[in-house]
C-alpha cells in the first residue's frame, strides 16, 4: 500500500431496532384521529429538519423523532465517491452506510467475513482471487449486483487515478509492481503511467486485474502476492458502485487524448458521483449540500438484509450536521436536540468526570442523559521525528546535523515525558506504545522493546558524550529551533517541555520553540528544514502496512522527510507484504519493527484511545441511542445496527 494516511493536529481529531411500521391501507391497523395527528406532525417535524440541514440553515428544535438519528459532526464530508474517501474520515462514515463490499465485518468482530461474495478462493500463491457473489440484490438505483459491478467498480478505481484519492493504498499501490495487475504501469499518480490515453486505458484492461468469469463469479489478479488484499476490499476501497448509474450520469469527453472505457474517464474525476450516489447498502444519499457539508441519509426500503438476512434499520433517517464550533455540539448535546455529538478530548471533562476518569480509568457522564461508551484501541498515534538530513532554504544539506549521531537521537527521545504528555495533553486518552501501531491493528507487539525511556540523566550523559564530534558543547554551545504548528497547542506544549527539559541539561544545545502557520509547518519538516517535529496521523484500516512503509522503509511518507533508510527494514516490508500465512506476517512485523525502534528515529508518545464510534473525532451519545458496539474498522457509526428509544 505504501501511504500514510492523513494528517492530524488537534488532539482527538485526525480526527437495526426501533417501532415497527406500521402504515395503514388494505387489511391493515386504523388509526385513531389523535394518533394520526400526532404522526401527522412527527412527519412535518423530521421532513423540517431534513430539509434545513440540506440547506444548511441552523435552526433550534427539539429532540428528533424516533426514527431520525441527528448527528452533530465537527468535519462533514467533502465528497461521496469512494475512489475519493481518503480526503477526510467523514466521507468514509457516509461511503459505508451507502456502499457495500465483497467482505465485511460482523459486528464487532474483525475478521473479515463474505458480504456481497458468499466466499472465495486463493489460488496461484496469493495472486489470484475467485469470488462467487450473492443473488437478487439490487442496487438502490433499481440496476442489478453482479461480477460486472465488481469489475467496474475496481476498473473505475485504477483508471481514474485522482492523486488524492485511494491508488496508493489500493489497488494501485507505492511501489513496483503494484497491487492490481497492471494498475502499477498505467498510474501517473502513483506508478509509472506516461499518460491517460486510450492506448494506456486498454493495455490496462488487457493485463486482466478483474475478470468477469460469469454473472456470479469474478476474479481478482495481482500483481504481486499481497498478504492484506482482503483487508483493503473489506474498506471503502472496496465499494461496489452501481454501473447503470454512473454511466447514466457520464459524459464521454472531447479530449481525444483522454482515454475511456463506458462510464469512466481515464484520470478525470467524476464531478457527479463527488456528490451522489448508488449502492447497496442499508442507507441511500437524500441530501448532500456541499457548500454546508450536511448530509441526509434515508434508509434503503427494499435493502436485501446482509449475510443473515437480518438486517433492517429502523432509524429510517439520518442527518449530519456539520457543527464546526465545539461549544454548540456540546450545548446540543446537552439540550438533547442532538442525538451524537463529536466531543474532542480537550473538551472531554465538560462530559465526563475528571477525577474519576484520570485516577481511577473510569468514564462516568456527568450530563444526564448522555453515555460515553469507551476507551477503545483506535488507530491514531501521536509521535515525533527526528530527522538525520537537515536541508538548507536551497535543498543542500546543512552543515549541523545533530542526530546524524543515535546518541542524540536517543538523548532527545529521553527528554520526553511522554507519560505526562498522554495525561496533560490527550486528558488520559492515549495509551504508551513501542511503535506506530495501535493495539487495534494487526501486527502490534506489545513485546517490541523501546530503545529509550524519560531519564534525563541519561539524556545529558548522551548528549555530553556526542556533542564535541557533531559541534556543541558547553563551552560552544549551539542553538537549535524547535517547530510547532500554531494551530495544534498540543504540540506547543510538547515542544515546550522538550526545550525546558534540553535546556536545564546545560550540555550546550540551547533549543527555542517557534509556531509556524500551518503551510509553514508543513513546508519545514517536508522539505525536510527542520531537525525535530512533532505529528499526528491516523489510519483508514486496521492493517499496518501503510504505516510499515510510511514509518520503516527509505520510499515511505514519513520516513522520506528524515532521511531514514536501512535495506533491512526495506526487505523485511516486502516479505510482510506478500506473506499470506498470518503467523509468519506478524513475526515479520515485529522484527521490521523492532530494527526501526532500534535505530532510534521516531519518539512514539501514544496511541490514541477513543470513545464512541470516532470519524476525525471521538464522539458521545444521548442514552436513548441503543444498539452501538464499536469496531476500530470503522470510521463514524453503521445507522443499520442502531435505534432509539
Amino acid at each position: 500500500m505504501g501511504k500514510e494516511a492523513g494528517l492530524c493536529d488537534k488532539p482527538g481529531q485526525m480526527n437495526p431496532m426501533g417501532p415497527p411500521d406500521r402504515t395503514a391501507g388494505r387489511g391493515g391497523p386504523i388509526k385513531s384521529p389523535r394518533r394520526s395527528i400526532k404522526a401527522f406532525i412527527s412527519f412535518v417535524s423530521v421532513f423540517v429538519a431534513i430539509v434545513m440541514a440540506g440547506i444548511g440553515v441552523t435552526v433550534s428544535r427539539p429532540a428528533a423523532a424516533a426514527d431520525t438519528l441527528v448527528w452533530d459532526i465537527a468535519a462533514g464530508p467533502q465528497y461521496v465517491d469512494p475512489v475519493m474517501g481518503t480526503a477526510a474520515q467523514a466521507n468514509v462514515m457516509v461511503v459505508q452506510n451507502i456502499y457495500e463490499r465483497l467482505v465485511w465485518y460482523d459486528r464487532d468482530n474483525m475478521q473479515v467475513i463474505p458480504w456481497l461474495a458468499t466466499g472465495w478462493e486463493v489460488k496461484d500463491g496469493g495472486q489470484r482471487y475467485i469470488f462467487k457473489l450473492r443473488r437478487g440484490i439490487k442496487f438502490q438505483d433499481g440496476s442489478d449486483f453482479d461480477a460486472n459491478a465488481v469489475k467496474f467498480s475496481f476498473d473505475r478505481a485504477v483508471l481514474l487515478d485522482d492523486p488524492t484519492g485511494i491508488g496508493s493504498f489500493f489497488p494501485t499501490g507505492t511501489a513496483a509492481p503494484g497491487i492490481l495487475k497492471g494498475a502499477w504501469e498505467f498510474s501517473k499518480s502513483f506508478g509509472v503511467g506516461k499518460d491517460y490515453s486510450q492506448a494506456a486505458v486498454d493495455k490496462y484492461l488487457a493485463a486482466g486485474a478483474v475478470k468477469v468469469i460469469d454473472p456470479e463469479t469474478v476474479e481478482f489478479n495481482l500483481a504481486q502476492p499481497y498478504g492484506a488484499f482482503l483487508s483493503d476490499i473489506a474498506t471503502f476501497m472496496g465499494s461496489i458502485v452501481s454501473p447503470a448509474y454512473v454511466t447514466a450520469h457520464w459524459t464521454k469527453p472531447t479530449d481525444p487524448a483522454r482515454g475511456t472505457t463506458t462510464g469512466v474517464t481515464a484520470g478525470q474525476r467524476d464531478d457527479w458521483m463527488l456528490y451522489h450516489a448508488s449502492g447497496t447498502g442499508p442507507y441511500s444519499l437524500e441530501t448532500f449540500d456541499k457548500a454546508t457539508a450536511n448530509v441526509v441519509l434515508k434508509a434503503n426500503a427494499k435493502y436485501w438484509g446482509g449475510p443473515q438476512g437480518q438486517i433492517k434499520p429502523k432509524l429510517q433517517n439520518v442527518i449530519i450536521r456539520a457543527t464546526l464550533d465545539q461549544a454548540t455540539r456540546l450545548l446540543d448535546l446537552k439540550s438533547g436536540t442532538v442525538d451524537i455529538a463529536d466531543i474532542a478530548t480537550a473538551a472531554i471533562f465538560d462530559v465526563i468526570d475528571k477525577k474519576k476518569w484520570l485516577d481511577d480509568g473510569r468514564i462516568e457522564p456527568v450530563i444526564p442523559g448522555v453515555s460515553v461508551p469507551g476507551p477503545f484501541p483506535w488507530l491514531t498515534i501521536y509521535f515525533a521525528k527526528m530527522n538525520i538530513g537537515i536541508k538548507n532554504p536551497d535543498g543542500s544539506p546543512a552543515a549541523f546535523q545533530p542526530f546524524k549521531d543515535i546518541r542524540v537521537r536517543k538523548a532527545f527521545a529521553s527528554a520526553l515525558n511522554t507519560a505526562d504528555i498522554r495525561r496533560n495533553v490527550f486528558n488520559g486518552f492515549a495509551e504508551p506504545i513501542s511503535w506506530g501501531l495501535t493495539p487495534a491493528q494487526f501486527g502490534y507487539d506489545p513485546n517490541v522493546k523501546q530503545s529509550y525511556s524519560f531519564d534525563l540523566d541519561e539524556a545529558k550523559n548522551l548528549l555530553l558524550a556526542a556533542g564535541k564530534e557533531v559541534g556543541f558543547d558547553p563551552d560552544h554551545p549551539k542553538d537549535m529551533m524547535v517547530i510547532y504548528n500554531a494551530s495544534a497547542p498540543w504540540q506547543g506544549y510538547i515542544a515546550t517541555q522538550l526545550a525546558a527539559n534540553v535546556n536545564k541539561l546545560n550540555v550546550g544545545l540551547k533549543l527555542d520553540v517557534k509556531a509556524l502557520s500551518f503551510t509553514e509547518y508543513v513546508n519545514s519538516w517536508r522539505s525536510q528544514l527542520t531537525g525535530f517535529s512533532i505529528h499526528s496521523t491516523f489510519s483508514l484500516t486496521s492493517d499496518p502496512n501503510s504505516w510499515l512503509s510510511a514509518f520503516g522503509t527509505g520510499a515511505g511518507y514519513w520516513a522520506r522527510t528524515n532521511s531514514y533508510d536501512n535495506p533491512r527494514v526495506d526487505a523485511l516490508y516486502t516479505q510482510q507484504f506478500q506473506a499470506l500465512d498470518e503467523k509468519q506476517r506478524a513475526k515479520l512485523i515485529s522484527e521490521m519493527m523492532q530494527i526501526v525502534d532500534d535505530d532510534i528515529d521516531w519518539v512514539w508518545i501514544g496511541a490514541a484511545t477513543a470513545y464512541g464510534q470516532p470519524t476525525f473525532n471521538p464522539n458521545v451519545l444521548r442514552s436513548s441511542v441503543k444498539g452501538f458496539y464499536y469496531n476500530p474498522t470503522y470510521q463514524g457509526f453503521y445507522f443499520a445496527a442502531l435505534s432509539k428509544e
